[in-house]
């Protein structure tokens, strides 16, 4: 199993809004991404601050979305 985690900073009072994003709109993304196992997203009580951790049986997966993106892995 492999995690990759993604930081957020969230606007005020924005976190209703942000989960539904996540549950409406990302994971059924998510979903359909080969290898994808599950998704936890946290958050700081009355904060701003939010931690979405993706869980994938292997690296290669996990990496495969973002690089189809663009985005440079590490």
């Amino acid at each position: 199993m492999f995690a990759r985690s993604i930081s957020f900073r969230l606007k005020p009072n924005s976190i209703a809004k942000f989960t539904k994003l996540i549950e409406d709109e990302t994971l059924p993304l998510l979903r359909k991404q080969k290898g994808f196992q599950d998704e936890i997203t946290l958050f700081v009580p009355g904060g701003r601050d939010a931690v979405g951790i993706s869980l994938w049986d292997q690296k290669e997966s996990a990496e495969a979305p973002i690089i189809a993106m663009g985005i440079p892995t590490c």
